[in-house]
């Protein structure tokens, strides 16, 4: 059972980092999130992807734009 965690939690690590990387978010930060909590780690990071992007289309009169 180890030798399948393990390696789950490597590649979740390893998909979390260059999921952060590729949206612009801290890739350390999630990579050693995503290696103490294995695929449990997804959702948060969604959410917090989604924060990010709503976060910087917030213009200053408080509207959205596209």
């Amino acid at each position: 059972m180890i030798f399948l965690i393990i390696p789950l939690w490597l590649v979740s690590a390893i998909f979390c980092g260059r999921s952060a990387f590729k949206h612009g978010l801290g890739v350390k930060r999630w990579s050693v999130f995503s290696c103490f909590l294995g695929p449990a780690i997804y959702p948060l990071f969604m959410t917090h992807k989604r924060l990010a992007i709503k976060r910087s289309s917030v213009t200053a009169k408080g509207r959205f734009y596209c």
